[in-house]
């Protein structure tokens, strides 16, 4: 991690790939937190000069009968897990991956990029002897910014005429109960003096409310209590709050990268659920990255309203691969049933599946602090 802390910004100067829950401080505040039975592996891709090309960061779990599995890092919140690296390196990185299935049961990687898949990693799980479980049960939402035309333009196409005279009765009943302001945060003094409004406002939402708030697992909230300033150092991420004279109603969190910026959560206080304050803040962030340049991508979730803004979307692939062997059957039999178990909460019960999958994660972290 020291090396990658050292050479990170050069890299990411230089990288087309680039993970923004791969970088230093991402990597640093959630293996503190992780338990003492397990170990990182980084694939490491290096230049004839000794210059960092790529990394990919995984770690060692218990797997079966006393096997071990190498899991990615931050598996419980990053949304993508693609390595951060040179495009010339990134197919050997998955060949080197490929690799090491030899040495642990399986490696898992929940969710990549159609676009990685495609040049990077279908051609190598074509061409490997390894058993394989492979599924692209969700997709990305992303806005990209068009040449020639303008913010308004898109927004008025993607609303419609009804909903943009609803949305325009929320903007005016919402200014009417106060001075509205939208608030957006990036250097390290200002993402950290504005953490405490972003538990104000997810103390009210209906996610907290349903068990599924950022903050809700134990420990979750004291990991993005140091990480998010410590991200802002290196202009990795921006918060924004959305004010009614001076109480905060809504928040959201953007993790930046060079051209990207991945909305990774959007909160809004219940109370004021009628002003649409989580729309109206949305809309305000979505501006800033039409204007900046910046694709903003919505990240896999299966919400609608992604689906109503967007003007792109692309699958994200989940691979297992499992060393063909006599353990290794019997692991992708469990892990096909383990899926189809879920599938039929997830149709029979939504939420009893998503607290069992939250309770899973927080047994998973049992080392975090409070």
């Amino acid at each position: 991690m020291d090396r990658i802390a050292r050479e990170y910004q050069s890299l990411r100067g230089r990288a087309e790939w680039i993970n923004p829950y791969f970088s230093p401080e991402w990597l640093r505040a959630w293996w503190s937190r992780q338990k003492q039975d397990r170990a990182p592996l980084f694939l490491l891709a290096l230049a004839e000069d000794d210059s960092l090309l790529g990394y990919w960061p995984f770690m060692e779990r218990p797997g079966l009968l006393g096997s071990r599995g190498l899991w990615p890092f931050v598996y419980d919140e990053a949304n993508y897990h693609f390595p951060t690296c040179q495009k010339q390196v990134a197919t050997l990185l998955v060949e080197e991956l490929s690799r090491q299935v030899g040495s642990f049961l399986f490696a898992w990687l929940p969710q990549l990029p159609e676009t990685f898949w495609n040049d990077h990693v279908q051609g190598v799980v074509e061409d490997c002897s390894h058993l394989k479980i492979l599924r692209s049960p969700r997709s990305s939402c992303l806005v990209r910014p068009q040449r020639g035309l303008s913010f308004a333009e898109f927004w008025q196409d993607k609303m419609g005429h009804k909903s943009r005279k609803s949305f325009q009765y929320d903007e005016r009943s919402l200014a009417e109960r106060g001075a509205v302001t939208f608030e957006i945060n990036q250097s390290f003094e200002d993402v950290r003096s504005v953490m405490p409004a972003t538990c104000v406002v997810e103390v009210e939402s209906h996610k907290t409310l349903e068990n599924a708030g950022l903050y809700t697992i134990r420990g979750k909230r004291g990991f993005f209590f140091e990480v998010l300033p410590e991200l802002a150092r290196s202009s990795g991420v921006r918060v924004s709050v959305l004010r009614v004279d001076d109480q905060p109603v809504a928040w959201q969190l953007e993790l930046l990268c060079p051209g990207h910026s991945y909305l990774h959560h959007l909160a809004y206080d219940q109370n004021w659920k009628k002003y649409s304050p989580g729309k109206q803040l949305l809309k305000h962030c979505m501006e800033k990255c039409w204007d900046e340049g910046r694709v903003l991508d919505f990240l896999p979730a299966p919400f609608a309203y992604k689906q109503d803004y967007a003007n792109a979307t692309q699958p994200a692939h989940e691979l297992h691969w499992i060393k063909r062997s006599l353990r290794g059957l019997l692991a992708r039999k469990l892990i096909c049933w383990n899926m189809k178990w879920r599938q039929k909460m997830r149709e029979r019960s939504p939420g009893l599946a998503a607290a069992v999958a939250r309770q899973e994660i927080t047994n998973a972290n049992s080392g975090f602090s409070k």
